[in-house]
C-alpha cells in the first residue's frame, strides 16, 4: 500500500503562511501557498516544493497569507489551480498590490500572477473534482466570501483541511458546518485555540453604540479595515443600523465591487448592495481631504495601519478627543495598530493619540469551542494535525481535543513530514 505524506511547508507553529502538501504516488496536491512578514515587513515565503510534481494548487481564499507565494510556482510550469470565482478575481487585486508594495523582495512578477490566474479552474462549495491520483471535495469555510475547506480523498484515507474557518454566521457569510463529513485526518487551523470570541451580536451592538456616541458629539470615526472581508462586514453592520454619513476609501472600494459581482457567495448581499449605493466611495485627494473635516465615519484600508489611506486619516483625526479610532481587525505584533493599543502612540509619530481608541473582536476565525465543534462533527476521525497557530494556543486546543475525543493530536513544525498511513 502506497503511503500518504503530509508535508508542512508553512503555518507550522505560526499564524499565517498556510502551505500544506499532501503527497501520494510521487505526486502532490498543494493546499495554499501563502506568505508571512518579518519585523521589517518583508515577505517570508513558504518552504520549497517542486511545481512539476503538483497535480493541483488549491487557493482556499484570497488573503495573502494563503496565496501570496503561489505565483512563484508558475515561472516554468503551470499546474492546475483550483479556487472559487470570487477568490480568482479578488486575488488579482491583492497580488498586484503585493507586487507594488513588496516587489523588490519577490521572486515573481506580474507575468507569473497572470499565469497563475489563467490556470484557475473554478470550483464551488459542495463540488468535487477527480484528479489523476486524488479526489478533492470542497466545503464552505465560513471565513470570508468564497473561502473553502478541502477534503482530500485517497483509496485508504480521507483528509480534511479546514484552512481559515469560522463556525459563526457573520453579515457576509454563513458559518461553516461539517456535520456528517467523513475524515480520518483533520488538518485544522488553531489561531484562537486557547480562547473564544465574545458573542457576535454583542460586539456589533457595542460597536454601533460607540460610533453613535462619537457622531453625537460631532466627532469623526476612523475604522481601519482589511480590504477583503472585514471592510465589507463593517459596511454591512453600519448600513443595517442606519449609520450616516459613511465614507469608504482605499482598496476596500475595489474589493467591494468584485464582491457584489459574486453575490452568490454572500449571506446577505442586499446589505452590501445598499451600502455601495448609499455610502460615499472616495476617489482622489479632493474627496479625501473633505471626508475627515466633518462628523462621520471613515472606513479605510489597511486594517493594521501599515499602509493605505487609513494612516493619512489617523494623522488628521488623532489630535482631538472628540474623534475615535475603532480597530476591528487582529493587530499583529510590531504593527502600528498594536503599538497604538499598547502605548497610545502611533509608531511613526511620537505624539500621543488624543482620540478615543477601542478594539472590537470581529474575528472571522473560529474560537476554541468552534474548533472543537468541527472535530466533534466529523465521522471516523482518528488524527488531528494543528497548524496556523501559536504553540501556546495549539497546546491548549490539543488537550481539549484529546480529553474530549480521545484521538491523537499532532503539532508539527515547518519542514516536518507526517506519514499519514
Amino acid at each position: 500500500m502506497l503511503s500518504v505524506k503530509i508535508r508542512i511547508l508553512g503555518s507550522g507553529r505560526e499564524v499565517g503562511r498556510g502551505a500544506i502538501a499532501v503527497e501520494y504516488n510521487g505526486r502532490a496536491v498543494l493546499l495554499d501557498y501563502g506568505v508571512n512578514f518579518d519585523e521589517s515587513d518583508n515577505p517570508v515565503m513558504p518552504l520549497h516544493i517542486m511545481p512539476n510534481m503538483l497535480e493541483a494548487v488549491v487557493l482556499t481564499h484570497t488573503h495573502l497569507d494563503h496565496i501570496g507565494g503561489a505565483p512563484m510556482l508558475y515561472t516554468s510550469v503551470a499546474p492546475q489551480a483550483l479556487a472559487t470565482k470570487f477568490t480568482q478575481e479578488a486575488a488579482r487585486l491583492l497580488l498586484e498590490d503585493f507586487l507594488k508594495l513588496s516587489g523588490y523582495y519577490l521572486d515573481f512578477e506580474i507575468s507569473e500572477v497572470e499565469r497563475l490566474l489563467s490556470s484557475v479552474r473554478k470550483v464551488k462549495p459542495g463540488s468535487a473534482i477527480e484528479l489523476e491520483n486524488f479526489t478533492l471535495e470542497f466545503y464552505s469555510a465560513g471565513h470570508i466570501p468564497g473561502s473553502l475547506s478541502v477534503g482530500v480523498v485517497l483509496p485508504h484515507v480521507r483528509i480534511l483541511y479546514t484552512s481559515d474557518v469560522n463556525t459563526v454566521d457573520s453579515k457576509l457569510v454563513k458559518g461553516a458546518s461539517f456535520s456528517g463529513v467523513k475524515a480520518d485526518v483533520l488538518i485544522m487551523e488553531s489561531t484562537y485555540g486557547d480562547s473564544d470570541h465574545p458573542q457576535r451580536e454583542k460586539v456589533e451592538r457595542r460597536f454601533v453604540e460607540t460610533v453613535r456616541e462619537v457622531l453625537d458629539e460631532g466627532g469623526t470615526v476612523l475604522v481601519p479595515v482589511f480590504s477583503v472581508g472585514r471592510g465589507q462586514e463593517i459596511l454591512c453592520v453600519l448600513i443595517e443600523n442606519n449609520i450616516y454619513p459613511v465614507s469608504v476609501d482605499g482598496m476596500v472600494r475595489e474589493a467591494t465591487d468584485i464582491m457584489l459581482q459574486n453575490r452568490e457567495f454572500l449571506r446577505r448581499p442586499e446589505l452590501l448592495e445598499k451600502a455601495r449605493k448609499e455610502y460615499v466611495f472616495l476617489r482622489g485627494w479632493q474627496d479625501r481631504r473633505k471626508a475627515w473635516r466633518q462628523p462621520g465615519v471613515i472606513v479605510a484600508s489597511a486594517g493594521m495601519l501599515k499602509g493605505g489611506p487609513s494612516r493619512y486619516y489617523l494623522r488628521k483625526i488623532s489630535g482631538s478627543e472628540r474623534n475615535a479610532l475603532l480597530l476591528v481587525s487582529f493587530q499583529a505584533p510590531n504593527t502600528p495598530g498594536r503599538s497604538i493599543l499598547e502605548t497610545g502612540m502611533f509608531n511613526n509619530y511620537r505624539e500621543p493619540i488624543k482620540a478615543r481608541v477601542e478594539w472590537f473582536d470581529f474575528s472571522s476565525h473560529a474560537g476554541a469551542s468552534g474548533l472543537l465543534k468541527i472535530a466533534k462533527e466529523l465521522s471516523g476521525l482518528e488524527k488531528v494535525i494543528l497548524v496556523h497557530g501559536e504553540l501556546k494556543a495549539q497546546e491548549s486546543l490539543a488537550r481539549r481535543i484529546e480529553e474530549t475525543l480521545g484521538v491523537e493530536v499532532l503539532i508539527p513544525k515547518n519542514g516536518e513530514v507526517l506519514e499519514c498511513c
